[in-house]
């Protein structure tokens, strides 16, 4: 089943501007709204949920090391004298 792409009323775009700011819905808002905010919002969830499941917790992180041409404690001044 093929949607038509229109532009969003006036409603629908408040709902999804909420949803993306992590606001509660407004009940007063029209029923296409709704569920214009419920979509952003699970889907939004549900990105969340995916993000989570790629980190494995177990894992500690890893420290860079150091490479040997990184400056270890030399000064700026390039003459010797100093």
């Amino acid at each position: 089943m093929q949607q038509q792409s229109r532009p969003l009323t006036y409603d629908e775009r408040k709902a999804a501007e909420a949803a993306f700011r992590g606001a509660p819905f407004d009940p007063q808002l029209s029923e296409s709204a709704r569920k214009v905010y419920l979509g952003i919002s699970s889907a939004m969830a549900n990105k969340r949920n995916e993000a989570f499941q790629e980190y494995d917790l177990s894992q500690r992180p890893v420290k860079g090391k150091r490479t040997s041409n990184e400056s270890q404690g030399r000064s700026r001044a390039k003459s010797s004298l100093w």
